[in-house]
């Protein structure tokens, strides 16, 4: 009983207020936000790693592979939480112009960033794996061994990366929806308010 006063005279009226699709977004944007610095953090202290002096990247192929994702994932991460803080400030308070970024634009931004260096990443697992073990080489149960190596040291690094670019894809359609959904009804005020007017 306790709970369902708290959430009807505090809770409520906060959503009603900011209105549930913002709610979605910064939801969408949170979870964004999670997902990416998960796929920085597994490359950067994974997959990516330092013997001595040298940096080996066993999935990409060589270590400039690997920091090209972890620059690109950190910069997606970076913009996720500029687009968050962004969308929470202008709610609250008035922003300087040149702080004021489409959100739409920040999204189709990240959405192009995640697709290209997702499928370049991808591309680059695939190439390193089929060039280095392909059917045609001599001794199959050395191959094999290898193969198995690769699996414990970077097999699960590398599916985690995978499966976290479809989860962040998902969450940036998923806030372009709400954002062009959120567009529309502001779009259907002003209209109406208009009509009232004359």
């Amino acid at each position: 009983m306790i709970s369902i006063g708290f959430y009807t005279s505090v809770i409520e009226p906060h959503v009603q207020k900011i209105g549930k699709l913002t709610i979605l977004k910064w939801v969408a944007y949170f979870s964004e936000i999670v997902v990416s610095s998960q796929i920085f953090g597994e490359i950067y202290d994974k997959i990516r790693f330092r013997i001595g002096k040298k940096t080996y990247c066993f999935a990409y192929g060589n270590a400039n592979k690997c920091n090209f994702g972890v620059q690109m994932s950190f910069i997606g991460l970076l913009v996720s939480m500029y687009s968050l803080t962004l969308s929470v400030f202008l709610k609250y308070s008035n922003l300087p112009p040149i702080m004021k970024w489409g959100e739409l634009e920040l999204c189709a931004f990240r959405l192009g960033l995640w697709l290209v260096t997702g499928y370049r990443l991808d591309s680059w697992f695939k190439s390193k794996f089929i060039r280095k073990y392909k059917t045609s080489q001599s001794r199959p149960r050395d191959k094999l061994e290898k193969i198995q190596r690769m699996e414990k040291l970077i097999g699960p690094s590398v599916r985690k990366v995978s499966k976290m670019f479809s989860y962040t894809i998902f969450s940036l359609i998923l806030s372009i929806g709400i954002l062009c959904k959120e567009k529309w009804e502001n779009y259907k005020e002003i209209k109406n308010e208009k009509k009232e007017n004359n």
